[in-house]
């Protein structure tokens, strides 16, 4: 492994797990913004930010395991554990280049979204609600490793509090990204140099995790999301064009 790519993936890791611990989503959507720029092909990016996804909503999972709501969640991950493989595999056959321009295009609509329309659109709680938050958080998560947005939408109305949200949102993504990286080992997508990326950047996101959680309550969440949302755009325009 090239030394300076090692400092970039504790970077990015670092950069991933604080905002993940901060808005209890994000990680993905931060961590793609920059991964396929060194590394030797998109799969091989999606495959290691939800390695990093995997550990910290894992480990923030069994920390609130008490405040998740299991019901609530129940009917999105069993939608979404159907999405993921057909999504890893059609993934798997798209050109680097095509898929560069559908990233660019899914983080400026993603950005653009809960910059203008996050507070507007609302999705019912209940059995439907949850199957289709869950089937495309299923596809994006399977096809960019960014499920989070869908799942936000839904938990936002369905849980009775900040406390239940974070945690319910973590082990969704506890779940599914173990399921979508079990998916990308039997694809034979998953390596050994990419485990070894992946356990580099994950020293940066338990790292960026701890920082979140020490500046929890101090920090403007909403101005945070909104700088990262305006990085998407630019980010997202660069892969588009």
């Amino acid at each position: 492994m090239n030394p300076l790519h090692g400092v970039f993936l504790v970077l990015i890791g670092m950069g991933a797990g604080f905002i993940q611990r901060v808005s209890g989503f994000g990680l993905g959507i931060f961590a793609m913004m920059f991964l396929p720029h060194f590394l030797p092909s998109h799969t091989a990016a999606a495959a290691i930010s939800c390695l990093f996804s995997c550990v910290t909503s894992t480990y923030n999972a069994v920390l609130y395991r008490r405040s998740v709501a299991y019901k609530t969640a129940l009917p999105m991950i069993l939608a979404s554990l159907v999405a993921i493989p057909a999504a890893v595999q059609f993934a798997a056959l798209v050109s680097a280049d095509i898929f560069e321009v559908l990233l660019g295009a899914v983080l400026i609509v993603l950005s653009l979204y809960f910059l203008f329309f996050s507070d507007r659109i609302k999705m019912r709680p209940g059995i439907f609600g949850g199957v289709v938050a869950g089937t495309l958080s299923g596809v994006l998560n399977g096809l960019f490793s960014t499920g989070g947005p869908p799942v936000v939408l839904y938990l936002s109305n369905a849980t009775k509090d900040n406390i239940t949200y974070f945690a319910t949102i973590q082990f969704f993504f506890s779940f599914t990204n173990l399921y979508a990286t079990a998916t990308r080992i039997f694809s034979g997508i998953i390596d050994g140099q990419l485990l070894l990326y992946s356990l580099v950047g994950i020293i940066g996101c338990m790292a960026g995790d701890f920082l979140g959680k020490r500046v929890f309550d101090k920090l403007d969440a909403r101005m945070l999301k909104n700088v990262i949302y305006i990085g998407m755009i630019l980010s997202g325009i660069v892969m588009f064009l």
